[in-house]
């Protein structure tokens, strides 16, 4: 009675293998690849020399209250494009205190933008002592 039923009973497992092929080209093309950190240290020089052509830097900052300081004196947003204009060579960067209000900011980097095309550095830290 059960002699006409021979076949073997099995499951079919290419749909799973071609499902789980598929999650892992997913899996590899959505995983971000990162170059090894390493950790280099160079030995200091002792006869190394500061370079002489670097440029003087102009520091403009905003500080909390959204006043703006160039050397801590304090300067008017007015004040400003005449101060870029006097040091066309220097290294304009804008030192931000981190609870200056936005408008202030905005105010500055876009002067500094008109009088510098662009080029100049924003800053939130103090700058390192020379």
């Amino acid at each position: 009675m059960y002699d006409d039923f021979q076949e073997d009973a099995g499951i079919d497992l290419t749909p799973l293998i071609d499902v789980v092929f598929m999650l892992l080209v997913f899996f590899i093309m959505t995983t971000t690849f990162s170059r090894p950190v390493l950790d280099i240290v160079l030995p200091k020089s002792e006869t190394a020399e500061k370079p002489s052509n670097r440029p003087k830097e102009l520091l403009i900052g905003v500080k909390a209250d959204g006043s703006l300081y160039h050397n801590d004196k304090p300067v008017s947003k007015e004040e400003l494009p005449a101060l870029l204009d006097s040091m066309p060579e220097s290294l304009l960067n804008l030192h931000v205190d981190e609870k200056a209000p936005f408008e202030a900011f905005v105010g500055v980097v876009d002067i500094a933008r008109e009088k510098r095309g662009g080029r100049f550095v924003i800053s939130t830290q103090k700058p390192a002592a020379r």
